[in-house]
């Protein structure tokens, strides 16, 4: 075995095999000159030494570089001497003096893998040597980028001069090594090596490459060198991975870079973007060991298209516009045509990225992006925020159509007709990819976030410029090209939820880190005119200008929340919101495609057929259209990670919602204390409104689309959520927000696989604050849905009721609810609650039937076939389509009746003695006989339609629920009082009736029919004693009737401005709707109104002289 070499040797050794020279002639003869003969410093450091030999050390090294660095075979030889004409002959000349620093530099590298070997006794020493001559030419490597012409050699065969890009090779080959998971073997890596190409190190050498040239050439804060050196080639990855590896002439990123791969020379072999590689691009590939691209050029234009990854011709159909333009075609689901450039279907940017993320691991360079001009570029306009700033194009990456519509014509078009399993096998392939894309985005940015201050600093204004840039996304119509993508800013909101993961741990213990007064002193983004809660502008505007200066900047969890909930609003929230549009658009043509479709038999032969069927195929085909552009906005919207990661910060936000609110500030960890003060905490008050409404958007979408993606601790936050500010609704001044509220419980309680009750079913009815405050909250928000302010608020709050009605049903068998139910209907509000159910069954009976006999009158004059004939063709569509509203009238109406009668029915079975008020009873019975009289009278016959059930007409079921409510209140006088004085509607015939097909439908049990029959009897015994007290009193003077009712006061009260006399009951019933004086409308509370006892003292005496008139007599 060989002796290890002494120190000094292996010096004389090391650095001959570094720099690839030697001072003895000898040497270079025994190496066959692969060792270079440096003749001239040999001779120079022999003079200097006074003859004695001279020896290639690291003393020297920078004189045995420079020397080698001016050898230029190709150049114009005036010596004659054998020994350097020899030496200039063995270079090779195809090697620039970059390729040759490279290669040196990997020599060293390769020298310090043997040093245990060689020098276990010297490694400190010989590891010092070796950083000198790796640092020495890593000094060289940046001059040369900084002046390429210093040294001859520095042109490639095709003309390619040395420039900042040189690097690339080096870096961008990094995905090699991360793909392949090994180093691929030195010989493979030189073998590969095209002439025209630069030397480039190997993947795993990569990062101390990088390490080399930032410790080399950056200081502290200073990275003015780092930028001339590695800025242009990390500004030209970014690039690529926006346009792909060919320069677009037109390109947008600044002037083109003399020479090299980024300027006006050819370019490198380019994986292209459009599932092919050139011959050239092959071979590397295929040298490189770059399986992935070999196989899809392989597969060839039929496979690619089917290979996870590959991305084929899709590309080529958008057409190149400027960006900004909006270019879409006059039918609702088109994709917009767009400047794609490499998509994540391709192959294209993965070396790129994964370059991105090898570079970022550096901590130095990971600071330094953030120095450079494109990292947050000053002075572009908003839709080239992505598209010009460093990290913009990997964070537009997406399957969103906005940006990449390829993606969606390759994968998702004629949806109809494609296999459901394809379909999904596409979108969880794409799914596969985003998250390869959106983990390597979080890499970079958290490498960034990580490397210092200043950097996290930058970052952060990244983040609130984009937000700042995007206001208008949060409006209800904006032009796409005033505004960044969906792709751009629901992965930037993306990546601020993998940033707030730390703090959206089950428990929320980082929960009180969050600065409530944020709002107060934050410059990130503009909120001045953001809306709040509930404060004005110029409240929220004295509020800030009121605050003094913070005693400390914002900690990151707060500054990465509050920018995660406004990106929320502007990134997922609008994209939902516009996909529920397209989801509405969608449905809207297809009905009305088959509407026309319906109506063929009456255009068919009219000279308009052609343009109805014209019509019909262009309908069909954008229905098609937008089904894809859909299913391309499930891909990401419904990505499983991506919703788990929503929820949690969903859940999160609500949460942190409930502590700003609660006075006590200690919820979670202390349940919040129901209900909540009557004065809102100013921090909540000041708070912008979108955050509370992209909770209830989120879930809302998630509860239609996604409802068991709910995890258990997320329905215990939802539920604390809608119950809280359900029951608070005074904290929040929009009544659509609260209405948001009712809306999330109903779709969360509609069955759901073996959830009969729905993903949120159990959790009401265990959870305390539900147990203790949903009821009340119900009944509250039920009576406040009575105004919203909009102009369709008569409508709105059936929808909002409807929803409410639900959650009434799913608590309804529950003890401890029930316990509530009967506490709350002994309150004074409870009556108020009631009578507004019984007004909306009312309005929606009364309309519905009247609705209905307006359908069986259209549809008589259908089936005459002389009257049909005598209109004409624009006559009969015109009266057709009339026929059809009225059909979708009756329907919600019918629908949402039912829904209320149910209401009702249970309310008049539990709380029987509400319904007993002076107020309420009269009003009930007349409601209920008027509606029976309609349902089994003379005007029944009226009511028959064609397929009733098309309409959601059954009239058998309406009379059951009606009979329902006469039998739950049948034992009780009052009532019985009641339908007795009903002179409109009451008719003893038409209770047998109704009792009679009760009994032969068997809608009612026998012991129901027989308590109908009493009912029946005591109504008549009741009546006839009514009549004959009416006729005891004779003619009753004007001053004791009721001037609204007509009918004798019991309980004269005076109302305070308009001085007028009604009866107590009157004026309770009309405040129960309308809390103002019914002759001049001035505002007026029951408590207001003054016993008129004198007149009722004369009222009294009246009644007493009439009654002992009549027995005298």
């Amino acid at each position: 075995m060989a002796a290890a070499p002494n120190l000094d040797s292996w010096k004389q050794r090391a650095t001959e095999g570094v720099f690839k020279v030697t001072l003895d002639r000898n040497k270079a003869e025994d190496t066959a000159w692969d060792l270079i003969y440096l003749k001239d410093v040999a001779e120079e450091l022999s003079q200097e030494n006074a003859g004695q030999a001279p020896i290639a050390s690291p003393d020297i090294a920078d004189r045995l570089l420079i020397a080698r660095l001016q050898l230029d075979p190709d150049g114009e030889n005036v010596t004659d001497d054998a020994d350097k004409l020899t030496a200039l002959a063995s270079l090779d000349k195809e090697e620039t003096c970059w390729d040759y620093l490279i290669r040196a530099w990997r020599r060293c590298k390769q020298e310090e893998l043997s040093l245990k070997k060689t020098l276990p006794n010297a490694l400190a020493p010989a590891q010092a040597v070796l950083d000198e001559l790796r640092g020495l030419i890593v000094s060289y490597l940046g001059l040369l980028i900084q002046t390429p012409d210093m040294f001859p050699c520095n042109t490639k065969p095709n003309g390619k001069a040395i420039n900042a890009l040189c690097l690339l090779p080096s870096i961008v080959k990094t995905s090699s090594f991360v793909s392949m998971g090994a180093f691929p073997s030195t010989s493979s890596s030189q073998s590969a090596l095209l002439k025209n190409e630069w030397a480039s190190v190997e993947p795993h050498e990569t990062p101390f490459l990088l390490a080399d040239l930032a410790n080399r050439f950056s200081e502290g804060d200073d990275f003015s060198e780092l930028q001339d050196i590695l800025g242009p080639t990390l500004q030209e990855i970014s690039r690529r991975i926006l346009e792909g590896e060919e320069v677009a002439p037109s390109s947008s990123r600044g002037p083109p870079t003399p020479g090299g791969t980024g300027g006006s020379a050819a370019p490198p072999p380019a994986l292209a973007g459009r599932g092919q590689l050139s011959p050239q691009a092959l071979a590397q590939a295929a040298q490189t060991g770059n399986i992935q691209a070999v196989l899809a050029h392989l597969l060839g234009q039929r496979g690619a298209a089917r290979m996870p990854g590959a991305n084929t011709a899709g590309a080529q159909d958008a057409m190149d516009v400027d960006e900004g333009d909006d270019a879409f075609t006059d039918i609702p689901g088109a994709l917009r045509k767009t400047k794609e450039g490499p998509n994540i279907t391709g192959l294209e940017w993965r070396p790129y990225l994964t370059a991105l993320v090898e570079a970022a691991g550096n901590k130095r360079i990971a600071e330094f992006m953030t120095k450079l001009n494109s990292f947050d570029p000053e002075g572009v306009k908003t839709p080239q925020l992505e598209r010009k700033s460093l990290l913009g194009p990997i964070l537009r990456l997406s399957v969103f159509p906005d940006a990449y519509p390829s993606i969606t014509e390759q994968f998702f078009s004629n949806a109809k007709s494609r296999n459901r399993a394809d379909i999904e096998m596409n979108a969880n392939s794409l799914r596969s990819t985003m998250e390869i894309v959106q983990s390597s985005n979080f890499r970079i940015c958290n490498s960034i976030v990580r490397s210092g201050p200043m950097a996290r600093e930058e970052m952060l204004r990244y983040w609130g410029r984009a937000c700042d840039l995007n206001a208008k996304r949060a409006g209800m119509r904006v032009k796409a090209s005033a505004v960044s993508t969906d792709a751009f800013m629901v992965n930037l909101f993306e990546l601020t939820l993998r940033f707030a993961e730390p703090f959206m741990d089950a428990s929320y213990s980082k929960i009180d880190r969050i600065d409530m007064e944020y709002f107060r002193h934050q410059k990130r983004f503009d909120a001045a005119n953001l809306t709040r809660l509930n404060a004005s502008e110029p409240e929220a505007a004295k509020w800030v200008s009121d605050a003094g200066t913070a005693a400390s900047a914002p900690n990151f969890i707060t500054e990465t929340f509050y920018l995660a909930t406004r990106l929320c609003t502007l990134g997922p929230v609008k994209v939902i919101r516009n996909y529920q549009e397209l989801e509405k658009d969608m449905r809207r043509m297809k009905k009305r495609a088959d509407e026309y479709e319906g109506d063929r038999e009456q255009w068919a032969s009219t000279p308009q057929a052609p343009q109805y069927e014209a019509f019909i195929k262009r309908t069909r085909e954008a229905v098609d259209r937008m089904q894809s552009t859909l299913i391309a906005y499930n891909v990401q919207l419904l990505d499983p990670a991506f919703v788990t990661r929503m929820v949690s910060f969903t859940s999160l936000v609500m949460t942190w919602l409930i502590r700003v609110a609660d006075p006590r500030r200690a919820h979670p960890r202390k349940m919040v204390e129901l209900p909540l003060p009557d004065q809102a905490a100013v921090e909540f008050t000041m708070l912008p409104e979108h955050i509370f409404e992209d909770v209830c958007e989120f879930l809302l979408f998630i509860a239609k689309y996604r409802p068991q993606s709910l995890t258990e601790p997320a329905k215990n936050d939802l539920v604390s959520f809608c119950t809280t500010f359900l029951l608070s609704s005074a904290y929040i001044k929009n009544p659509f927000l609260k209405a948001k509220l009712a809306e999330i419980l109903y779709y969360n309680l509609w069955e759901y696989g073996n959830a009969r009750q729905g993903i949120l079913g159990d959790t009401i009815n265990i959870h305390p604050l539900a147990l203790c405050g949903l009821v009340p909250a119900l009944m509250s928000f039920w009576v406040e849905a009575e105004s919203t302010g909009s102009h369709t608020q008569f409508y709105d709050k059936f929808n909002i009721r409807a929803h409410l009605c639900k959650v009434f049903e799913t608590i309804w068998t529950t003890p401890q609810h029930k316990q509530r139910v009967q506490e709350e209907s002994k309150k004074a509000r409870f009556v108020t609650f009631i009578n507004r159910m019984m007004n909306d069954v009312t309005f929606l009976l009364d309309d519905a039937l009247e609705k209905l006999q307006e359908l069986h009158n259209k549809q008589q004059l259908m089936d005459n076939p002389a009257e049909w004939a005598a209109l004409t063709g624009e006559q009969q569509q015109e009266h057709s389509s009339h026929m059809r509203g009225v059909e979708e009238q009756v329907g919600w109406m019918l629908q949402y009746g039912h829904q209320f009668l149910n209401m009702l029915i249970k309310f008049t079975e539990e709380t029987k003695d509400a319904f007993m008020e002076p107020e309420i009873v009269d009003r009930l019975a007349a409601m209920l006989d008027f509606n029976l009289d309609v349902l089994v009278g003379p005007r029944c016959q009226e009511l028959k339609v064609k397929e009733p059930k098309k309409v959601g007409f059954n009239p058998r079921h309406l009379l059951q629920q009606i009979l329902s409510v006469y039998l739950n209140l049948a034992a009780r006088k009052e009532f019985i009082k009641a339908i007795a004085k009903d002179g409109r509607s009451y008719k003893k015939e038409i209770f047998v009736k109704a009792a009679s097909i009760a009994s032969r439908h068997m809608l009612k049990s026998p012991a129901e029919i027989e308590a109908l029959g009493g009912l029946i009897e005591h109504v008549e015994e009741t009546k006839g004693k009514e009549e004959e007290e009416e006729e005891d009193l004779g003619e009753i003077p004007d001053e004791y009737t009721d001037p609204l009712m007509a009918t004798l006061m019991k309980d004269p009260v005076r109302l305070p401005s308009s001085k007028a006399i009604l009866d107590r009951a009157t004026i309770k019933a009309h405040l129960l709707s309308d809390a103002s004086d019914p002759f001049n409308r001035m505002p007026l509370k029951i408590e207001d109104v003054l016993p008129a006892d004198d007149l009722r003292a004369e009222i009294e005496a009246f009644v007493a002289a009439r009654r002992k008139n009549k027995t005298a007599s």
